[in-house]
């Protein structure tokens, strides 16, 4: 304990020492527009919150990500607990924005505000001033002052959908009690698995607070499409009627240049094969594109609109889209797994009974990605010819195809409910009685 206090007195000894250089940050974060917006409100400055009369959950989810996972979450949030008001939070322009565009401003009892910077005075006004009595963090985005300062107004903090690498918990264990540190304020910490669960107690963190409850992605509610959605979306990339559509999400170089050539090659031998390609940085779409010209593929992009000619690749280049196009996808490939990032959200495309390709570097999504292989629902490749091979045979081998999608519809299936295991941890260990 004493250790965890040491290195909470140096984290603010360090801001500390760190404040002559203030004013330059401010002019810089103000001088960018993307932190402009925001940037006043994470400080605390007009702070105009409505005065509290019943019971507050504050849910905190980083980034679009993270609160995409929690949208299951806090719209159950909403219907249990009718006499709390919802706080929710984000870090990011990405995240303040989808939350703004579900939840109104001061739409009824929620409540949409960018997450304050963790300094230890501003920590300590928002806590007082939001005081809540439930603190929900999702996933990865953990402060220090911010969960110092809400325990001491009694708030319980509850981490849902946690996870932790191993990359990650060694460098943690390199510095004894430092993840008492980040993690001793909470009263509960939900992880997504197993794994997730070991590495924790492994670093030292309070085993009665951990527990392994499941990934809320699964829960994730993607509206149906039915076939004329699905045809809107097709006239917007162009292609025809009847084509094969490799979608490929979430990319980062040079993983487009690969799938080009693969997609190259394949599509010598099948005529009606298309391509989506959707850079994870849509600011790269003007690099996708010249890579494409530089092949001689004829490409569209999204925001450009329709053009008269059938393009070879379609560009997403847009935010928030690329799930609906995974809909009218015949394979799915996510990136982030062949260059050094660790992978992102590998369900989206098996939402829609498809199969799933991916790199080795899985870092981030590893546990989802083996069950996905034991379950026949997705496929790990080490190299540009295995991802050749492994959609080539899914072209030309219709039953192993037709199964590989039965595998995602009942993976998918068969992990759903976490939601609702969820709420009967809070309901359990933290607002009972309150409302």
């Amino acid at each position: 304990m004493q250790v965890e206090k040491g290195l909470h007195i140096l984290y603010n000894l360090l801001q500390l020492a760190c404040l002559p250089l203030f004013p330059f940050l401010c002019l810089y974060l103000s001088s960018r527009a993307k932190y402009r917006r925001q940037f006043l409100a994470r400080l605390g400055i007009n702070l105009d919150l409505p005065e509290k009369k019943s019971a507050r959950i504050w849910v905190h989810a980083m980034s679009l990500g993270e609160y995409n996972a929690a949208r299951p979450l806090v719209h159950a949030l909403c219907e249990k607990y009718k006499c709390a008001d919802i706080f929710l939070s984000a870090s990011t322009i990405t995240g303040i924005n989808a939350i703004k565009k579900d939840w109104p401003e001061r739409n009824g009892r929620v409540i949409t505000f960018p997450f304050p910077f963790d300094l230890f005075f501003v920590a300590r006004r928002f806590a007082r001033t939001i005081n809540p009595d439930c603190f929900i963090v999702v996933e990865t985005d953990i402060w220090p002052n911010i969960l110092r300062q809400l325990e001491l107004t009694g708030c319980k903090c509850l981490l849902v959908n946690g996870s932790i690498s191993l990359v990650a918990a060694r460098r943690l264990s390199r510095f004894p009690g430092a993840a008492r540190f980040l993690y001793g304020c909470f009263s509960f910490l939900g992880m997504q698995s197993e794994d997730d669960k070991a590495r924790l107690k492994g670093l030292g963190v309070n085993k009665g607070k951990i527990e392994a409850v499941g990934n809320l992605k699964f829960d994730v509610s993607i509206p149906p499409l039915d076939e004329g959605k699905k045809g809107v979306l097709l006239g917007q990339t162009g292609f025809k009627k009847g084509r094969i559509i490799i979608c490929a999400g979430s990319t980062h170089a040079p993983e487009e240049q690969m799938l080009l050539k693969v997609f190259c090659r394949l599509k010598a031998q099948h005529k009606d094969l298309r391509l989506i390609l959707a850079p994870r940085n849509i600011s790269r779409a003007r690099e996708v594109s010249r890579i494409c010209s530089d092949m001689g593929l004829k490409y569209r992009l999204r925001s450009k609109g329709a053009g008269p000619l059938e393009p070879d690749v379609f560009i997403l280049d847009t935010l928030g889209e690329l799930v609906g196009f995974y809909s009218i996808s015949f394979v799915s490939f996510v990136g982030g797994t062949f260059a050094p990032v660790g992978g992102h959200n590998l369900l989206e495309p098996v939402f829609f009974g498809r199969p799933v390709l991916f790199g080795p570097n899985i870092e981030s999504v590893r546990e989802i990605a083996t069950a996905l292989e034991e379950a026949g629902a997705g496929e790990k490749i080490t190299s540009e010819k295995g991802l050749e091979t492994a959609i080539e045979e899914l072209i030309s081998m219709p039953e192993r195809y037709s199964k590989a999608c039965a595998s995602a519809r009942s993976f998918i299936s068969a992990n759903r409910g976490v939601t609702e295991r969820y709420m009967k941890i809070i309901e359990r260990y933290f607002l009972y009685g309150k409302c």
